[in-house]
């Protein structure tokens, strides 16, 4: 799980240098509709999972999660903002 975490916050800093790098920033916005795709799953996946008996350790790394997870929607929202700045900007 820390590693689908950490592919998560690779992957939407990638996408930066992406649709810089292309002009019509299409792979940029398939890899950023991936990552909130991925995000989304993961998302749902934590949410089941925290229905389950849980210690006060597991309790706190959920909590954890979660707050990451927020923080890697907000750079997927900045993603998309850049994309489409960047799409008016070659326009």
């Amino acid at each position: 799980m820390i590693m689908l975490v950490g592919l998560l916050v690779v992957g939407p800093l990638a996408q930066i240098h992406s649709a810089f790098a292309s002009p019509e920033s299409d792979k940029a916005k398939i890899l950023n509709d991936q990552a909130a795709k991925s995000l989304s799953q993961m998302m749902m996946e934590m949410d089941s999972m925290s229905k389950m008996p849980m210690t006060a350790n597991e309790k706190q790394m959920m909590k954890m999660l979660h707050e990451m997870a927020t923080t890697i929607k907000m750079l997927i929202d900045s993603n998309q903002n850049l994309i489409i700045a960047v799409e008016h900007g070659t326009k």
